[in-house]
């Protein structure tokens, strides 16, 4: 699953890519997947995409129908309530992405925080001090975080994400470094208990 998926193109790559695989893209603006949505649904003589699947929802609210089914999650350069959710500073974003991960579920973030960004986010650029904190944080929702890294070019790029080729090409942002968050649920009981 692709959770703020944006222009859905990180999606599309990874149906490419795993054929095999179901793979959805969640985004609370419609609008913003829609082209990807519509050349996803054409026939595969087409080009359509038959394991790719959009729907519009926030982290905040998702369906029931997919709340501890995902095997893999991907949180690509979120913004607003998504970011704060990734980083388990907001509590309700935080228990949708945690709630979706089934048992063995993992999750992989690329998020970005720069100096510039603190009046518009109320949060500053990341630090590795800030990995402890992330790490307990995640602990309140059973998740384990087994990687707060910062994420190499070759990553971004791998990421299949229209704002991470951005940042690779924008010679102009050094000071935006890309941090790597890795969570995963244990493989016992979703409640936590093993």
């Amino acid at each position: 699953m692709d959770l703020g998926t944006g222009d859905g193109r990180a999606a599309v790559a990874l149906a490419r890519r795993e054929p095999a695989a179901f793979v959805i893209g969640l985004d609370a603006n419609a609008v913003a997947m829609a082209e990807s949505s519509l050349r996803a649904a054409r026939s595969p003589r087409k080009g359509g995409l038959p394991n790719l699947w959009f729907a519009v929802a926030a982290a905040e609210r998702l369906p029931d129908e997919l709340c501890g089914r995902v095997d893999e999650l991907s949180i690509l350069f979120p913004w607003g309530s998504l970011l704060r959710g990734a980083l388990a500073l907001d509590a309700g974003a935080a228990a949708g992405i945690a709630g979706l991960l089934g048992p063995g579920g993992r999750a992989r973030a690329l998020v970005s925080v720069a100096e510039r960004d603190t009046a518009a986010t109320d949060l500053r650029p990341l630090t590795t001090a800030d990995g402890e904190a992330i790490d307990r944080r995640w602990a309140a929702f059973d998740l384990a975080m087994t990687a707060f890294t910062p994420a190499a070019p070759d990553e971004i790029r791998a990421s299949g994400s229209t704002w991470g080729r951005r940042l690779l090409a924008d010679r102009s942002t050094p000071d935006r470094p890309v941090w790597r968050i890795e969570l995963r649920r244990d493989s016992g009981d979703l409640d936590g208990s093993g």
